[in-house]
């Protein structure tokens, strides 16, 4: 049987011949990269810096691992619904996926905002901490989804 795996670009990969063991988890993998960008952004702006090129990158690697994480989840956990309860669980899904990304926003950006405060006058330097330690905390997040996942996928 075919499966699909889609991305949030829009790149479907057909997998013709699923092997019938389990196949290493892009999802933890992806994790694990997100973990390893977060963390590379405070290097970026050691000593003062703007960031420049590392920068981009480390914010580059952080979507590509969230994408490799998140794609996989979200089509596994629709592919053994019944075709006739489809819609219904991807609203369930869609719903529940916004949910969280509201959450999330929230609570870094309380985080990011609180930093920002208790630092004192706004400069370069104060929004390059806050931000250093908002990452911290998503790398943190991450970090967590890929034990907590890979633990689950054992048993």
């Amino acid at each position: 049987m075919r499966r699909a795996v889609s991305s949030p670009s829009g790149v479907q990969v057909a997998w013709r011949r699923c092997p019938r063991r389990r196949p290493p988890s892009p999802t933890a993998a992806g994790l694990v990269l997100t973990v390893l960008s977060a963390t590379g952004v405070g290097p970026a702006f050691k000593g003062g810096g703007h960031g420049d090129g590392w920068l981009f990158v480390a914010f580059a690697g952080v979507g590509v691992g969230l994408a490799l994480a998140f794609s996989p989840t979200l089509t596994g956990a629709l592919a053994a619904v019944r075709p006739e309860d489809a819609a219904d669980a991807g609203g369930l899904l869609a719903t529940v996926t916004r949910l969280g990304q509201l959450i999330g926003v929230a609570v870094f950006g309380t985080l990011l905002f609180d930093r920002l405060e208790s630092l004192g006058v706004p400069g370069a330097y104060t929004s390059a901490e806050a931000l250093l330690t908002c990452m911290f905390a998503l790398a943190t997040t991450a970090a967590i989804g890929a034990v907590s996942g890979l633990v689950l996928r054992r048993r």
